[in-house]
């Protein structure tokens, strides 16, 4: 009895803890610099820096399509934040009395919210 419990810990031990097979059937893409002005341009300029890069690296960054600020960082409905806050963002405040407003947070437009902020910090003397 006590041999058999052995034999089954080895067997799962063994199916567990197997050496890695060799992966035949995958397929990698022939990437040359010669296809891809791109990567040997990227090549030509990593390969004088002193620190690790990845090869992979995405080169080609996204544009910035529906608003006219390719420079600024995308946020979000593919606009830069200024024009995502001022175009899309369209709901009013409902707490504070100004109701034709824009909701800023918790509910209040913004001159709302940072007075109701600044009440409620505590003040240092």
């Amino acid at each position: 009895m006590f041999w058999d419990k052995v034999a089954v810990f080895s067997e799962m031990f063994s199916l567990l803890f197997q050496a890695p097979k060799e992966a035949s059937n995958l397929i990698t893409p022939n990437i040359s610099s010669d296809e891809n002005p791109e990567i040997e341009e990227f090549e030509k300029k990593e390969s004088g820096s002193t620190t690790f890069r990845s090869r992979y690296k995405k080169l080609i960054k996204m544009r910035v399509t529906a608003c006219p600020h390719i420079n600024k960082p995308h946020y979000a409905k593919n606009m830069c934040s200024s024009c995502y806050h001022r175009a899309v963002r369209q709901t009013k405040a409902w707490i504070c009395p100004h109701e034709d407003r824009q909701h800023y947070a918790k509910g209040m437009c913004q001159f709302c919210y940072l007075q109701n902020y600044h009440k409620s910090r505590p003040r240092k003397i």
